[in-house]
């Protein structure tokens, strides 16, 4: 355990657009904590107890990290190992990401934003994953829609009532915050772009990845909404598939019962030719994908064809005068087999890396905890085209901007 060199961090650098609201920096000289649990737990092979409390090889040259006085934040390592499990599984639980500290100034920038919330009673709209009721609620709402370079407010079910007044404190009624977090408030767009987010992007082999949106969620105690089994690429689709990736960090200890994340382990592989294109982790594909992309009329109510890519489903933008809804579902979720998700209990400040066709949920939380996450996706821009008919869009301005500083 004493075959390792620590790496000094470089420091970088990295106005604030809330939509709703009136409207630190960290930093310590110490090397972040170990995780208590050692890479076999992390990679799905053992129990916590297996693994013990000391960290293994691995774990200690995935974690060394040391604090360069005058750098954001601390670098971090992960192994061959780690990268390799992430192609086969399309997720990787990264420990101890963050610190304490950091995670604390995420919660509470985000409670004084809560604490100036103003949103007009005609704008208040309940959050859902259940695609009925995601197409009633978001579906026909511009405030949805031209969210994306705005941060805007959104509410768990049963928060309201029918005229949008709170049924609940305001603060225990939010389900999520979203979704230019990472461009507007300087505590997130510090976290997002951190030295040790973008050398995890490098290690990564991402060459040209932008930002393309941040949510920050709340799983409130007793209510926090269940999420239904998706893929990420259903709602941020691009050309050729396989260029999504999503930051996950649990702000607050992560279990089954405040409602952790579930995952199918290999999802995102579908034949072949997906396996060989969509566990690259450097995210260039040999070939082009033939995917599908969706034009607009009849064809658009046509299933998506799964022959050469990994999802079933699309979320796109309304065909104008075809609807009063501002954006729609093509294709259809398929039923899966509860016994092939796996939880992933993680502590404060562990990191999960999500691929974007890997299929994941979340329960109801029916604890008496919250369970408060931040997370944001993204993009391998580099020879990549992002869908016109995706609800999220880019504008003159908010266009995606580079996670690189």
């Amino acid at each position: 355990m004493n075959s390792w060199s620590p790496c000094r961090s470089q420091a970088r650098s990295s106005n604030v657009r809330t939509e709703g609201t009136n409207s630190q920096r960290w930093g310590q000289n110490s090397m972040v904590q170990l995780s208590s649990t050692c890479c076999y737990h992390m990679l799905g092979k053992g129990s916590r107890e297996e693994a013990g409390n000391q960290p293994c090889r691995a774990c200690v040259a995935l974690w060394c990290c040391w604090w360069d006085p005058g750098s954001s934040a601390p670098m971090a390592f992960v192994t061959q190992h780690q990268i390799q499990k992430f192609r086969e599984d399309g997720f990787l639980v990264l420990e101890h990401f963050f610190t304490a500290e950091e995670c604390d100034s995420m919660r509470n920038q985000i409670q004084r934003i809560v604490a100036e919330m103003e949103v007009p009673l005609h704008c208040r709209t309940e959050f859902s994953t259940k695609e009925e009721e995601q197409l009633q609620v978001q579906g026909s709402s511009d405030y949805f829609l031209t969210s994306g370079d705005k941060i805007r407010f959104f509410f768990e079910k049963g928060a309201l009532d029918e005229r949008g007044n709170f049924l609940i404190p305001k603060e225990k009624s939010v389900s999520k915050i979203g979704h230019a977090l990472h461009a507007y408030d300087p505590v997130f767009k510090q976290i997002t772009h951190s030295s040790k987010v973008q050398e995890l992007g490098r290690k990564l082999g991402l060459e040209r990845p932008v930002v393309v949106q941040s949510m920050y969620i709340f799983k409130q105690p007793g209510i926090g909404g269940e999420v239904t089994p998706h893929q990420d690429a259903t709602f941020l689709h691009t050309e050729p598939l396989g260029r999504i990736l999503g930051f996950w960090i649990a702000l607050e200890d992560v279990t089954r019962e405040n409602g952790c994340l579930w995952f199918i382990p290999g999802s995102h592989t579908i034949n072949k030719e997906s396996l060989q294109v969509y566990a690259r982790i450097t995210w260039t594909p040999s070939k082009p994908l033939k995917n599908s992309q969706c034009p607009r009329g009849t064809h658009r109510q046509n299933q998506i064809s799964t022959d050469s890519h990994g999802i079933s489903r699309r979320m796109v933008r309304a065909a104008s005068g075809t609807s009063t809804r501002v954006v729609e579902f093509v294709g259809s979720e398929p039923a899966y087999d509860d016994s092939q998700f796996k939880p992933l209990p993680i502590s404060k400040g562990g990191l999960i890396l999500i691929h974007g066709e890997v299929v994941h949920k979340s329960e109801l939380n029916s604890s008496e905890s919250s369970r408060h996450a931040f997370t944001f996706h993204v993009m391998e821009a580099k020879d990549t085209s992002w869908s016109k008919e995706n609800w999220l869009q880019p504008t003159p301005e908010l266009p995606f901007p580079s996670l690189y500083t």
